[in-house]
């Protein structure tokens, strides 16, 4: 068996939940009951954190010193966009495949790469850009540059051939900083 872990020491995990439900304690058990976090405590934490995001997957970071959890969400590219196009909890049964139909403005594109702009592995914001409409390519939404309706893959093409500028965008020291230290 396994040494516990240290009670006092601050241990970080991630876990990729659905959003705006309590997991069920006997879910969570298996992975934070070694670190001596109490689930339903747990459960009730990342309720209260993703209730902007009900019905869609989210991963959620638990940070736990002194056996104290907090828990923030760490929103991913798909994650945004589906909570972008307004949609819902899923209506298909399970199993079956989810396309999401729906238009997304080229600036909340932008402003999707800008949030996500501290954790991206890209050297420019247009590379962090393209990697939001690979994502959008992926979910199944369509993208709205100018009053036309271009699937993701023509909009990347356009940047890409430099009919659509991309204005630089660094991020702020200071938002970078606070999401190194989460």
């Amino acid at each position: 068996m396994p040494p516990k872990a240290d009670p006092n020491a601050e241990v970080v995990l991630y876990l990729r939940v659905k959003g705006g439900i309590i997991p069920a304690p006997n879910a969570l058990g298996p992975k934070i009951g070694p670190y001596g976090l109490p689930p339903k405590v747990v459960g009730e934490k990342i309720h209260e954190a993703t209730q902007g995001y009900k019905g869609i997957r989210v991963k959620v970071r638990i940070v736990s010193k002194n056996r104290q959890p907090t828990v923030s969400v760490v929103p991913t590219a798909s994650s945004l966009l589906v909570k972008a196009l307004g949609e819902g909890p899923r209506t298909i049964p399970k199993g079956q495949p989810l396309l999401h139909t729906g238009t997304v403005k080229f600036d909340t594109v932008l402003d999707i790469a800008k949030e996500l702009r501290a954790n991206s592995f890209s050297l420019r914001y247009v590379g962090t850009v393209l990697e939001v409409l690979g994502s959008a390519r992926s979910v199944g939404c369509k993208v709205e540059y100018k009053g036309t309706v271009y699937p993701p893959a023509d909009v990347t093409e356009m940047i890409k051939n430099g009919d659509i500028e991309i204005p630089e965008y660094d991020v702020p020291y200071q938002l970078a900083e606070e999401q190194d230290t989460e």
